[in-house]
């Protein structure tokens, strides 16, 4: 309940005397077309309630032609309305001339249950489609309790026609007319689109201006258009589309597009923020960490690949990237590319761009980027040792004596020991001796092995 008569409150703020305005007074266009965005579809317990339909079927009871449902959303998935808070005054104004219709009515379902005293809360409000300015809005919160008279009598049990009695409470009081001095200062003209091309650059360099112009109510008689305090020189061949060039302030920074447009009886009208142009002077910071420097990729699942991962240290847009690897003599075996915002991380398991096995050896990984503004930079290179062969060792018997044998050891492997073990076998086979460790080989050991007694 809190939660509806807080809305309440904050319409009568926004919109102060919409609420049970007489619209029908002084002279207005009236509203015969109205569009309806939906309310939606809700299942509580073992029912299913459009109130889309409800509503729609009570605006047709005030005289109002609505629109099918299947129009208006081949309306917005055109131009890619997924939400309502994505209508904006350009939309709304297009929704008008394009399905002709005169208003838009929008609005939520906030609170629905049912049970023995079920709850309904909801908003609504109606939009003039010439200027997308607010002509009316309502909220309404109801019980079933709310009916009740003496000794429970009257109370309302059933979802369906709390709704139904809910939705007409909500609706009471629409509009029947617009009144004209509420368009008397909207713009007769509308940018429908207004783009820089690029819309990210260095400092110095040439963007271009695409606009479009609908008039609405009047002819355009001059249009300008600035970034700062330059005006962009504008040209047109059919007085829709207008373009032009300009050059992008030195500074790094984000930079609005004004437009002043003037009509024949030389009014004129300001839009602001419909573009802006970026400023990036500066190459963007990255950085790139592998999770491990020694790779021994052979498939037995142990160390079978490297996984980088690149970071962007500042908030920046990137335009593409590329991946690296080169071995020591400089030439790339492995890379990859891509445009748009990094990969969470880049995975290298020892093959080359035909899928190959490298060479066992060092290599080095890059990370380049360029943003939008064209900068360019890379990462510094880090070093990965790939080790796909096992580790060569030699064992040699360096002495014999009464008390055993000294043996002699040596290890050849690219990659550090990280576990060895030896074992030493007497004449019969039997096991003799048995030594193991972490870490590099020793040099000699000495075994302990009995010599089998001479025959006399």
């Amino acid at each position: 309940m809190n939660k509806c008569l807080l809305s309440i409150v904050v319409i009568l703020i926004l919109l102060p005397g919409l609420l049970g305005q007489g619209f029908g007074a002084g002279k207005g266009v009236k509203i015969k077309t109205v569009a309806l965005m939906p309310f939606g579809t809700f299942a509580v317990e073992d029912l299913s309630i459009d109130v889309t339909s409800v509503v729609t079927e009570d605006l047709r009871k005030h005289d109002f032609n609505v629109i099918s449902q299947d129009v208006l959303e081949d309306f917005l998935v055109k131009r890619r309305i997924r939400r309502t808070d994505f209508l904006d005054r350009p939309a709304i104004r297009a929704m008008g001339t394009v399905l002709q219709v005169d208003a838009l009515l929008i609005g939520s379902v906030d609170l629905i249950t049912g049970g023995e005293n079920p709850q309904i809360c909801m908003n609504a409000q109606m939009i003039d489609c010439v200027d997308a300015s607010v002509i009316w809005a309502n909220s309404v919160s109801r019980t079933g309790a709310d009916y009740a008279t003496f000794l429970g009598l009257g109370k309302i049990t059933t979802l369906e026609k709390l709704v139904d009695i809910a939705v007409e409470e909500l609706l009471k009081g629409l509009p029947g007319t617009v009144n004209l001095d509420s368009s008397s200062s909207v713009s007769p003209f509308e940018i429908i689109h207004a783009s820089f091309s690029p819309s990210v650059l260095r400092g110095g360099e040439t963007a271009r201006l695409s606009l479009e112009v609908k008039e609405i109510t009047g002819k355009v008689r001059d249009i300008k258009a600035f970034v700062l305090d330059s005006e962009i020189e504008l040209k047109t061949k059919d007085g829709k589309w207008y373009s032009g060039a300009m050059t992008a302030p030195a500074l790094e920074g984000v930079y609005p597009l004004r437009i002043y447009i003037s009509d024949r009886w030389n009014r004129m009208f300001n839009v602001d923020a419909m573009a802006s142009v970026s400023v990036h002077n500066r190459a963007p910071e990255i950085t790139l960490s592998p999770r491990q420097r020694l790779i021994s990729p052979n498939n037995d699942g142990i160390n079978d690949h490297v996984l980088f991962i690149p970071e962007v240290l500042k908030a920046i847009t990137l335009r593409s990237w590329k991946v690296e690897i080169s071995n020591e003599d400089g030439r790339v075996v492995r890379s990859e590319d891509g445009m748009g915002a990094l990969p969470e991380g880049f995975v290298w398991r020892g093959v080359d761009n035909e899928y190959k096995a490298v060479q066992d050896g060092i290599y080095f990984c890059r990370l380049v980027v360029e943003d939008e503004a064209g900068n360019t930079t890379s990462t510094l290179k880090e070093k990965v040792v790939v080790d796909a062969t096992a580790p060569k060792v030699t064992v040699a018997i360096a002495g014999e004596s009464e008390e055993g044998m000294a043996l002699s050891l040596k290890a050849n492997d690219r990659s550090e020991i990280a576990y060895w073990e030896l074992i030493v076998y007497d004449r019969t086979g039997s096991e003799a001796a048995r030594f193991e460790g972490e870490g590099d080989i020793p040099g000699t050991l000495a075994a302990k092995v009995k010599k089998k007694a001479k025959k006399g």
